[in-house]
C-alpha cells in the first residue's frame, strides 16, 4: 500500500510539473482562502493579547468616572465635554457609602509644557492622589513614588514617564532635580518603567504624576477635579455597581427625573467593546472571503483536473491495457487534486505568517500562531482537493481501453 501511494504521488508531482502553470492558477484560490484565515487568525489573537496586557497594566477591577458627558467624533474618538461640578467630596461619599470599593483616586488630567534646561516636551500631567501607583500597578525604575504626606504638604514633587526623562534628561541621573512645568519648578523624585500607548491612545511614557492637592492649588487653582478611577473588590458585578454609582451620584448633585447626567461613567470593558466589535466584524468578512475563495479553488480544481482527464486519455488507456483498476484511475487524480489543494493551503499558511509578523511588528503586538486556524485550513484544503476531485476521476474511469487506443 506504501509503495502504491508513492508510486500516486510521484505520478501527480510529474503531471505538476508539466503543467505548473495551469496547476499555480487552480491553486490560487486555495492560497488566498489560507492565507486570509491564518493571517488574521494569528494578528487578531495578537490584538487580543495586547488588549489584555495593556488592561492588566491599565489596572485590574476599575470603573472610571469623569465629569461632564462622553461624545463621539466622527473619527470615532471618544472626548468629553467640559464639566466643573465634580468635586473631592463627591468621590469621598462614593468610597464611604459603596461598600465594594476598596480604593478611589480622584484625578484631574490636563497638557503642559515641561522644560529643563534647553529642553522643551509637551507631557500630559496628571494629578492624583498617592494610590495612583497601586491602582494603576504603576512601576517605577528608579526613585520614588509621592506619598499621602507630599499630598498633604502640597510638595511640589513629580514622577515623570520614561520618554519624558529620556527626552529632558538624556539618560543622566533626574532624581533631586528640578524641571519647569508651566512655569513652576518641581522636583523629580521618580521614573515610570516604560509602558508604551495604552488602549485609550494615551501614551504613558509622555505623563507626569503630581500630588493632586499641588496641582489643584500650585498650577490649576481649581476646586474641582476630572474625574477618579474607583477599584473594586473580586467578584464585583461592574454593571450593577455602575448604575448604583450612577444613582448616588445623581442624589450628591441634586439631579432631577428627566435631567441629564452631568458626568460619565464607564469601564475598561465599555472601551475595549468598539474595538472587539470591529475585531468580530473583520473576523466575520474574513471568513467569508476565506469561503468564497475556497469555492473559487475548488472550482479552479475541478476545472484543471476535468481539463487533465479530457487531455491524458491515452495514458489512462495505456494503464488500463496494463492492468490498472478502474479504483486505481480514481486515486490517482484524487491525489494530484489533493496535492493541488495542499501545495494551496502549504503556501497559504507561509504567505499568512509573513503578513502576521509584518503587520506584528509594524503594529506592536505580540506574535502569535493560532494553531487552530492552521490545522482547520489544511483540512478544509484536503476536502475541497477531494470534492473537486472525484468527478473529474469518475470520468476517467469511462474511457474503455481499446475506444482509446484506437
Amino acid at each position: 500500500m506504501i509503495y502504491t501511494l508513492n508510486f500516486y504521488f510521484r505520478i501527480a508531482l510529474q503531471n505538476l510539473i508539466v503543467h505548473k502553470a495551469r496547476m499555480i492558477l487552480s491553486l490560487l484560490g486555495i492560497l488566498f482562502a489560507v492565507m486570509s484565515l491564518v493571517a488574521f487568525g494569528n494578528i487578531s489573537s495578537g490584538m487580543k493579547m495586547k488588549i489584555d496586557n495593556e488592561i492588566s497594566r491599565f489596572g485590574k477591577n476599575l470603573v472610571i468616572l469623569r465629569s461632564g458627558l462622553v461624545f463621539v467624533t466622527g473619527r470615532g474618538t471618544r472626548q468629553f465635554s467640559e464639566s466643573k461640578s465634580l468635586k473631592l467630596q463627591d468621590v469621598k461619599i462614593l468610597k464611604e457609602r459603596l461598600r465594594d470599593v476598596e480604593e478611589v483616586v480622584p484625578f484631574y488630567d490636563t497638557t503642559y509644557p515641561a522644560r529643563y534646561g534647553e529642553n522643551t516636551l509637551k507631557v500630559s500631567i496628571m494629578g492624583a492622589t498617592a494610590n495612583i501607583f497601586t491602582v494603576r500597578n504603576i512601576g517605577l525604575i528608579m526613585g520614588r513614588p509621592f506619598t499621602d504626606n507630599d499630598d498633604l504638604d502640597v510638595e511640589k514633587r513629580a514622577v515623570v514617564g520614561f520618554k519624558v526623562y529620556d527626552n529632558l534628561f538624556k539618560s543622566d541621573d533626574p532624581i533631586g532635580k528640578n524641571i519647569l512645568i508651566y512655569r513652576a519648578p518641581t522636583e523629580i523624585i521618580g521614573v515610570i518603567e516604560e509602558k508604551g500607548v495604552d488602549f485609550t491612545g494615551q501614551d504613558q511614557d509622555l505623563q507626569v504624576y503630581v500630588p493632586l492637592n499641588t496641582f489643584m492649588r500650585r498650577y490649576s487653582n481649581i476646586d474641582y477635579i476630572k474625574g477618579a478611577y474607583i477599584q473594586t473588590r473580586d467578584g464585583v458585578n461592574l454593571s450593577e455597581l455602575k448604575q448604583r454609582i450612577r444613582n448616588l451620584m445623581r442624589r450628591i448633585h441634586n439631579l432631577k427625573e428627566g435631567q441629564k447626567d452631568d458626568f460619565s461613567i464607564f469601564t475598561l470593558d465599555d472601551i475595549l467593546r468598539t474595538r472587539e466589535e470591529g475585531i468580530r466584524l473583520v473576523s466575520i468578512l474574513t471568513i467569508i472571503a476565506s469561503i468564497v475563495s475556497f469555492l473559487i479553488g475548488g472550482l479552479g480544481i475541478f476545472a484543471i483536473m476535468l481539463l487533465s482527464v479530457s487531455e491524458r486519455k491515452m495514458e489512462i488507456g495505456i494503464r488500463r491495457v496494463v492492468g490498472s483498476k478502474k479504483k486505481d484511475i480514481i486515486l490517482q487524480f484524487l491525489t494530484e487534486s489533493v496535492i493541488v489543494a495542499l501545495i494551496g493551503g502549504i503556501a497559504g499558511i507561509i504567505i499568512g505568517c509573513i503578513i502576521t509578523l509584518i503587520v506584528d511588528y509594524f503594529g506592536g503586538f505580540p506574535f502569535l500562531l493560532h494553531g487552530q486556524n492552521i490545522f482547520l485550513s489544511i483540512f478544509i484544503s484536503v476536502l475541497v482537493g477531494l470534492a473537486a476531485g472525484v468527478y473529474p476521476a469518475m470520468q476517467g474511469t469511462k474511457y474503455e481501453p481499446i475506444e482509446v487506443l484506437h
